[in-house]
């Protein structure tokens, strides 16, 4: 037996109605892999039925498990597919692209020995953060941003399909030995 659903199913609005033709003599189970829930539709007449199931998620993305059990003849056939909501992929991109910049800025003023002395993004308060602490914070969001790009775009998280490809090293002069990324 084929597939009832689509591998990816892009969710337009949450919760999200579809149609599944649902073969005669049939039982699908569908078990969300997030929370653990399950729903069962069922066709027990001689003819392919159209049935609505609708998916509801939280998140951005979430797997389901699917058994899809022939009660005429007692065969199962198990399937992965994947629910996708992109406006809240997209919403995170958007919040992290701009807290990048703003930490970008700060390391900016920060190597220019200005004098910033605190700024706030997303209710921290930079006010003695090290150079270190704001080079990991930067690395660890463009890392995330990296991530929801490639899910975005259908290419594999650590493949070439990263927005942001440079990173610039710089050598401190007073620790030759000593090498840095920003």
């Amino acid at each position: 037996m084929a597939n009832l659903l689509p591998e990816k199913i892009y969710m337009t609005n949450n919760p999200y109605d579809f149609y599944v033709n649902m073969p005669p003599h049939s039982t699908l189970i569908v078990n969300y892999l997030s929370n653990g829930k399950s729903t069962t539709i069922e066709n027990f007449k001689t003819t392919t039925e159209a049935t609505l199931i609708t998916f509801e998620i939280t998140g951005s993305n979430d797997k389901m498990f699917c058994i899809l059990l022939n009660n005429a003849n007692g065969t199962t056939s198990n399937f992965v597919s994947e629910l996708i909501d992109p406006t809240k992929f997209t919403t995170e991109y958007s919040q992290l692209i701009q807290l990048i910049s703003e930490i970008e800025e700060v390391i900016a003023v920060r190597i220019k020995g200005g004098g910033v002395y605190s700024m706030t993004i997303n209710n921290k308060t930079l006010v003695s953060e090290t150079l270190t602490n704001l080079e990991n914070m930067r690395i660890r969001y463009i890392k995330r941003a990296n991530a929801l790009w490639a899910s975005m775009n259908d290419e594999p998280v650590n493949g070439n399909g990263k927005p942001f490809k440079s990173v610039t090293v710089f050598r401190d002069p007073n620790y030759p030995n000593r090498w840095g990324t920003r």
